[in-house]
Order: C-alpha cells, then structure tokens, then sequence
C-alpha cells in the first residue's frame, strides 16, 4: 500500500497501478467498489461523558459523527461493564462501572460490534460480564473478545456485508479480566493460538480483522514483543491489525502488504492528566473488497471536555507528521529497541522500586488488592516485559544509556501539554521540525 501522510491516506497497489477506494455517501454495501469498516478505540461513558436521561446520546461524537455514518460497519473498544451487577474484582487498576442507558451512545451512532477483549471487561466479575453482554446484545450490537467461557471469549465474529465474508478476532492482554482455565474474562493474547486461529478461520472467510488490546501505556512506540507478536498475525493471514490500550496514539506500518496500527489512542476515554498525546486519538476506516483492502483512512481528532473534535488544517498536518516520524522508525528493529530501552530508562530504577514497594505493602497489609497488583506484574506482558528489560539491563550497568533522541521522544510523548502540542502542531513546520531533528539524531546514531 502507498502512504499519503498528508492526508493520513494509504491505497493499494496492484498491477503497478494504485486503486483507489471509491466512497459515495449512501453506497450500497456489497456495491463493486467494496464497503468501509471504521474502527474506534476505548469507550467509557464516564469521568463526565455519562449519558444523563434527556441528553442527546451523540453530543460526545462532534464532528465524527458523519464519518461514522458513512461507514457500512462501525466497530468499538467498550472498555467498561454495564450495569449494577457484581462486585469489585481485586485488580491492579481502576474498575470501570457505567450505567446500562450508556448504551444508547452506541446504538445512535449506529456501532455494530462491540469489542471487549480488555482489562476492564470483567471489573465486576462474571455477573457483571453477563449482564453487559445481554445489554449490548439485546440494544443490537453484536460482541466478540469475551465470554461466560474461555472458548466464547475466543470465538471470532462472522459478518456477512453484501457478498464481502470478513472475520473478527479480538484479544488482548486482559490482564485480572482474562479468561484463565475456560473460566469467564477476555481473549488471551497467545500468539501461536492466535496465529492458528488465523491461518483456520482464513479458510472461512474473505477477510481476517485482528483486533488487540494490549502493549504498553503511554509509550510513543510499542514494545518489541507486541511489534514482533503483529507481525506474526500479519503473516498468518490477516487482513489488517488494529491495537488500543496505550492510551496514546502510535505509528502504522504496512508489513508485507497488510496494515498495522499500533495504537489509536483513545476515543471516548477523558484523562485529567493534561498530556497533549492523552487527548488525541484518530479513526481507522479500512475500505475491503471481496479480494483485497484496496485502501485505508485515519481520522484524527481532539479529545476536550465537551467531546472529541476533528482535526483540521495544520493541526491535523503537524499530527500526521508526529505520527509519519514514529511510523518510520519502525522499519528499524535497532530503533524499535532504542524506544522501548527509553522508556524503561525514563520509569528508572526508582520507578519500578515504588511501584514493587506499594505493591509490598499492600500484601503485607493481607489485601486481595496487594495479592492481584503482584500478581499483575508477573501475568501481564506490558509490566512484565518492562521489569524483565530494567532489570537485566540494571544487573548489566547498562539501565540509562539507551540514546538521547530516544528519552526525548519518550519526554515529548508523555509530558507535551496540550497548549503546546497545539502549538507545535499548528505553527507551520515546528512540530515536524521538532520530531525531524530528533529522527536525524536517530539517525546519526546508526538507525536507518
């Protein structure tokens, strides 16, 4: 696929010849020129994105509206129960909890599919798991990711749109909500399952969607063992990979003709934290043929209190830039490595020794909470790989020295506010500029 990160467009090729996918409003799907999927990441009707009685359901979407209205099939990240059943799991983290009338958020849109393979599906346990999946299904949507049991939660979802068969897997690293012994929870990410799964339903489908939810928060790029654990979907036989939970938006890359997003940041999901990466997320609209993803289309937008805005103007190309910069550096494993090594080196030796001595003394104290946040550290990939990389690299007096431009990446990702984001963004040239010095850096260090 050819990318036009001016406009955030990539198209395909075949034959030589780039084929662009014809959209017209109102196109039937099925038509000859394929049907538009729009993917959308973390929902949470919460943190004052409740929906109250007698408040308009789709204020929340602004200007995205449209854009979700001309898609055939409109996909979401509930990252949240519904409902008052169940009680608190203990967990490292936050449970989620939204009332059941948030619904109407989804089913005006229209969204059709609900993903669920995340960390907070099962905050309540399984009577909670139960009854937000009888609310999305009995409002219409269809779910895929989670289930009462393991073999649910791993079933893939079969959409027949006009003659296109696409199938869609959903996992995720689920951490405390993963289905553990075909107990109820999320969809594991187990990578040679994964990739069986993927090479068996290829057979009975046009089209295999991955849909992962896992990787590490807050980084500007993922870590090596979700960039190799992707690719390796991507040869399987998938038609495109699609990643959220960082909670930040990271690159793209077209591997091997197939499309993969790293992360789309977040959507409906308000953080208090004034981070300019945490409020900014975009869209993934994959146009599919019957035999090919003849193109895709990424729509960023602004996450502010009253809801989500599209970006516009210089804005919009100052973020485009920031996300081309990040997506080039993924071609190189040696910088892939050099990010991931920075971010360790920014949470540092002090950083994992408060995180391991909170979560001490919560289980010296006898909590369930204390026993799960340990737990966490160990089961999850995301903070595993991070205190297996620090302390190996701490044992060898290597923690620190991964490459300047590389902490500066990880610094602007995480600190940036969201004035000055803007600000870089929208002043002709500063934030490419910025980010541009920082790849020639990163260059000069032997990363190509």
């Amino acid at each position: 696929m050819k990318a036009d990160w001016a406009q955030g467009v990539w198209t395909a090729e075949t034959n030589g010849e780039i084929v662009r996918a014809e959209r017209n409003k109102g196109q039937k799907a099925g038509a000859k020129n394929g049907v538009r999927l729009t993917i959308g990441s973390d929902w949470l009707p919460l943190r004052g994105y409740e929906i109250k009685s007698g408040e308009d359901p789709l204020a929340v979407y602004g200007d995205l509206l449209p854009l979700l209205r001309n898609s055939d099939v409109n996909i979401i990240n509930v990252e949240t129960t519904l409902g008052s059943h169940g009680l608190p799991i203990p967990k490292a983290g936050p449970n989620f909890r939204a009332d059941e009338n948030a619904v109407r958020a989804l089913t005006a849109v229209p969204f059709h599919v609900a993903c669920m393979a995340n960390n907070h599906i099962m905050d309540y346990g399984a009577d909670s798991l139960r009854r937000t999946l009888d609310v999305l299904r009995e409002a219409g949507l269809q779910t895929v990711g989670a289930g009462l049991t393991g073999e649910e939660a791993a079933r893939p979802l079969f959409l027949e749109i006009g003659d296109i068969a696409v199938a869609i897997i959903n996992c995720g690293e689920g951490e405390a909500c993963c289905s553990i012994d075909n107990g109820p929870g999320a969809n594991g990410f187990e990578l040679s399952g994964l990739t069986r799964q993927i090479r068996h339903v290829k057979s009975q489908a046009d089209h295999v969607l991955v849909l992962f939810h896992g990787g590490r928060e807050y980084a500007p790029m993922p870590p090596e063992y979700v960039v190799n654990g992707l690719r390796e979907a991507a040869e399987a036989g998938a038609s495109a990979v699609i990643a959220h939970h960082p909670h930040v938006p990271q690159g793209i890359e077209i591997y091997g003709g197939v499309p993969i997003v790293y992360s789309q940041g977040n959507f409906v999901f308000w953080q208090e934290d004034d981070a300019f990466y945490k409020h900014t997320g975009y869209l993934v609209h994959l146009d599919v043929r019957k035999d090919r993803i003849s193109g895709m289309e990424i729509s960023p937008y602004v996450i502010e209190r009253n809801g989500l805005s599209l970006m516009n103007g210089q804005l919009k190309a100052g973020f485009l830039q920031a996300m081309r910069t990040v997506s080039e550096l993924l071609a190189d494993p040696h910088a892939v490595r050099a990010v991931w090594n920075a971010f360790v080196d920014v949470v540092g030796l002090s950083g994992m020794t408060r995180n391991l001595e909170t979560v001490l003394a919560e289980l010296a104290g006898n909590t369930g909470t204390g026993a799960a946040r340990l737990h966490n550290l160990f089961f999850a990939p995301a903070h595993r790989e991070l205190f297996m990389n620090g302390l190996k690299r701490a044992s060898h007096g290597e923690l620190g020295d991964s490459p300047e431009w590389a902490k500066m990446l990880v610094r602007h990702w995480q600190k940036c506010r969201c004035d000055e984001g803007k600000r870089l963004c929208t002043e002709s040239g500063i934030n490419g500029g910025y980010l541009e010095n920082l790849l020639q850096q990163a260059h000069r260090h032997g990363v190509s």
